[in-house]
């Protein structure tokens, strides 16, 4: 994990309140995995006093052909989000990482399954680039993703110019299927012959009751599912506590998304 001030290379609007940061940070990037997420200091002052969490959204590498760059794709919610919006190009910002667990990824997928609700897309666009990369017997990849309306629908393009197959679903019926991104899951698993067992994979990324849902039908079809947990969090090292979550390995035990996490199996969680 590493402590850096690192230079801005671009903040625009992506879509009304989101945007997309890229900052120069080649210790962070060199190291980072998709799921894996940053700490942003977004003020010297003492308000706002606490880092804000970002999932990594794309590793990007310079002309020297290393990992160089990281995008944070995110969106205006409150005091923090709201001075980050405000940025500019070669301002500083000060970043602590990478942190947490990321996906983890089998080179033997066939099949994968990607379910991003909202924000929830952010981590699954490295993680689509990854998957690409590294999974020779690849034949299938497809994103399902869902929003409230059209502005909250982010990437598709970035996603269709890897070759990924979308589907989107918008609650408002504006775009896409009218409905939840979980009723596209549903349809997906149930109109083609897939693969049960390490073949196929789904990593799923959004709030929790869409996560809540998506491990319910993958475990009814006997699919392996990641998912990242969004949570709230201070100091990103496992001291607070203050984003634990119950799950069930060896029992009933709280484990830190920070630090165990944010990436877990979907089957080890156990939902309130």
């Amino acid at each position: 994990m590493y402590q850096i001030l690192s230079k801005i290379l671009f903040n625009k609007e992506v879509s009304p309140t989101y945007y997309n940061m890229g900052v120069d940070c080649p210790e962070i990037a060199s190291r980072a995995a998709p799921g894996q997420f940053i700490m942003v200091r977004v003020s010297n002052q003492l308000d706002p006093l606490l880092r804000r969490p970002f999932v990594i959204h794309r590793i990007q590498r310079a002309n020297t052909g290393s990992d160089s760059q990281v995008e944070i794709l995110y969106k205006v919610v409150g005091k923090g989000t709201e001075i980050m919006s405000e940025m500019k190009e070669c301002d500083e910002i000060d970043l602590l990482g990478p942190v947490g667990n990321g996906y983890r990824i089998d080179t033997n997928i066939r099949t994968a399954v990607l379910v991003g609700g909202g924000i929830g897309v952010a981590p699954l666009l490295s993680l689509a680039e990854r998957i690409i990369s590294q999974c020779s017997k690849l034949k299938s990849l497809i994103l399902l993703l869902g929003g409230k309306g059209r502005d909250d629908v982010l990437c598709v393009e970035e996603f269709e110019r890897l070759g990924v197959e979308v589907r989107v679903a918008t609650e408002d019926g504006r775009l896409g299927h009218r409905g939840l991104v979980v009723d596209l899951l549903l349809d997906y698993l149930e109109s083609r012959d897939y693969s049960p067992g390490s073949s196929t994979h789904c990593f799923a990324c959004g709030p929790d009751s869409m996560l809540k849902e998506v491990s319910k039908i993958i475990a009814e079809k006997g699919i392996s599912c990641q998912i990242s947990l969004e949570s709230r969090m201070a100091c990103a090292l496992g001291a607070c506590l203050g984003c634990i979550v119950r799950t069930k390995s060896g029992g009933d035990v709280y484990k830190k998304v920070c630090k165990d996490g944010p990436v877990f199996d979907s089957n080890e969680i156990i939902w309130e």
